[in-house]
Order: C-alpha cells, then sequence, then structure tokens
C-alpha cells in the first residue's frame, strides 16, 4: 500500500539522516498540535537514529538528562514550540507536511 510517509516527510528525514551518525541520537521538540508529526518523525529515524521528544511543557531537567544520558547534541524543531532552544546552527528543512508550520534542524548549544 501507499506509504504513510509523504515525499516532503521523506525528503526532510533523508537531510537529517544525512547530517547525523549512525546510532546517533537526537532529540525532537514538538508542540501540542504536533505530536502526531513527533511520533511519524520517531518511526522515520528508527531504528538508524533514535529519537527523543520533547513536548512543549515538558521540564527542561529532561533534556539536561536525555544529553547527558545520551549525549545528544542535534534537534529537530517541528512547528516552533515554546520549549525549543535556540539552536547554533539551524537548517530550515520546509514546510510541515500538509500542515501549517515549518521543520528545522540543527545543533544544539552546548
Amino acid at each position: 500500500g501507499p506509504s504513510i510517509f509523504s515525499s516532503v516527510d521523506q525528503r526532510q528525514m533523508a537531510s537529517v539522516r544525512a547530517a547525523l551518525a549512525e546510532g546517533e541520537v537526537v532529540v525532537l521538540f514538538a508542540g501540542p498540535n504536533n505530536v502526531w508529526h513527533a511520533r511519524l518523525w520517531q518511526r522515520g529515524l528508527y531504528p538508524r537514529n533514535p529519537v527523543a521528544v520533547q513536548f512543549e511543557g515538558e521540564p527542561p531537567e529532561r533534556l539536561r538528562a536525555l544529553r547527558e544520558r545520551f549525549g545528544i547534541r542535534h534537534a529537530v524543531l517541528i512547528g516552533r514550540p515554546a520549549n525549543a532552544p535556540r539552536l547554533r546552527v539551524e537548517r530550515d528543512l520546509g514546510p510541515l507536511a500538509g500542515l501549517p508550520g515549518r521543520v528545522a534542524f540543527g545543533e544544539l548549544p552546548p
């Protein structure tokens, strides 16, 4: 049957995979209206790259703990969730497939 991943999703995920080492964990920031896309991205990057999701409203201590545990250096931003940090080097990957908002990828500050 048809893929659940649109051509836009596939292109964006391929850009992220190309920038990450195999097995490298990435954190994904998503707002409350982007839960479906967050889970889609988790599935799309797995098993090559595990994705830790940080939803809007979760405590910042959780992100610190994830970064320490998994050595996370990169992030994907789905839309512009309020808890998303400013990235050191940010690449705009284009619009969310079928929804308002954009996807960005980049390196987290130290």
